[in-house]
């Protein structure tokens, strides 16, 4: 039996990932916060890397090629994230998934 990680992935949600070249892929997975503690009375917030003023977050997830995704824009409903940290998930070899560290996105106007 063959394992397919799309099919793993598909009931959590679909994702976008806008490339910085403006390409967009498709993909399936979940965002969830990365071990976020409540801020203090000046915003920063603890965490396993040290203080931090905004909160992280992980994606799990499947894309049917694996993109170059490293500050791209990761969307999924109406939040968006820019992809601080992006690599494959594989066991034995063979690439499952991906898995990426993010920060909510935040628009610039120049």
């Amino acid at each position: 039996m063959r394992v397919r990680s799309d099919t793993w992935f598909r009931p959590v949600g679909k994702v976008t990932l806008t490339c910085q070249d403006g390409t967009q892929v498709q993909g399936v997975g979940a965002v969830y916060p990365w071990r976020e503690e409540k801020a203090d009375l000046w915003g920063k917030r603890p965490h396993l890397l040290g203080t931090l003023t905004a909160p992280l977050y992980r994606f799990v997830g499947s894309f049917p090629e694996a993109p170059e995704a490293r500050g791209a824009k990761l969307t999924q409903g109406e939040n968006s994230y820019r992809v601080l940290r992006w690599e494959p998930l594989t066991l034995g070899g063979r690439r499952l998934g991906e898995r990426a560290l993010l920060e909510r996105w935040e628009e610039t106007h120049g």
